[in-house]
């Protein structure tokens, strides 16, 4: 009986800690240095929110994004919850705290989809508020061209969106897709979806939606024939078991122009 309790106790510290884990979050700085590129600009990208709260009014979020003092801040799906429909308090506190901060740009994931009548709302709202929604449109800014995508974009619609003359930063939610990215010419694609693989070991993920156990693309940087593609493990949660080493985060990433001696990056 008493090994019964120390496993008991054994497990519960186990769930606290990292449900604890699960409520703070690191800020992952990256370079992208791209031939398409001819100015270095700082995007902040943020994922998978899921309505999660860092800090009373997203103020941790908030600052550590302020403090990055990005050009743009990207979104690149999920910043609600298709399993409570009502959950969008912390979404708002974010969204009011970060566009004095920088031009910010929204493609959906999967769960403002599956949202149905409550996600097409919440999409009206953020547009409403200043933010660029971006569902198979672009937006040139002075460094390069902004594509946000629709989850399901065929390699014609993704060609007909990217620029000839500009570096094409695509946001769109699922790596998996990777195939019809560098399909279509894609310069670099911004995604989430994966949770970092919700229980990691060292770099591998354990479980990603669409992509099973074992799943390949669930954080950083992947490259397919001259498509660069960099996976955010996102900030928050959609299931009742924690993140597993698999601390939420913030990314941060410099695009630069390529420079005639490259070492690791991308």
């Amino acid at each position: 009986m008493l090994a019964v309790y120390i496993a008991v106790g054994v497990a519960v510290l186990l769930y606290l800690l990292f449900f604890l884990e699960n409520r703070r979050f690191c800020s992952v700085c990256t370079v992208c240095e791209h031939t398409a590129i001819r100015q270095a600009f700082r995007v902040v990208q943020i994922s998978d929110l899921h309505d999660a709260r860092f800090g009373k009014e997203q103020s941790r979020l908030i600052q550590t994004i302020r403090e990055a003092k990005p050009d743009y801040i990207v979104i690149t799906g999920d910043l609600f919850n298709r399993r409570n429909h009502k959950a969008s308090k912390h979404v708002f506190e974010l969204i009011k705290g970060i566009l004095d901060i920088a031009p910010v740009y929204f493609a959906e994931g999967n769960h403002e989809c599956v949202m149905l009548e409550d996600g097409e709302h919440y999409l009206s709202q953020l547009s409403d508020l200043g933010v660029n929604v971006l569902r198979n449109a672009y937006a040139d800014v002075p460094h390069c061209r902004i594509v946000g995508l629709k989850q399901f974009a065929s390699t014609g619609e993704i060609k007909r969106l990217l620029s000839k003359n500009r570096c094409n930063i695509v946001l769109s939610h699922r790596p998996e897709r990777i195939d019809v990215y560098s399909d279509s010419g894609a310069d670099v694609v911004l995604c989430g979806h994966a949770h970092g693989g919700q229980l990691r070991f060292g770099h591998h993920g354990m479980y990603a939606p669409q992509q099973g156990f074992f799943p390949k693309y669930t954080e950083g940087w992947h490259q397919q024939k001259n498509t660069k593609m960099y996976v955010s493990r996102g900030l928050g949660n959609t299931i009742p078991i924690p993140r597993v080493f698999d601390t939420p985060e913030l990314n941060v990433i410099d695009f630069q122009p390529m420079q005639k001696e490259v070492s690791n990056v991308c």
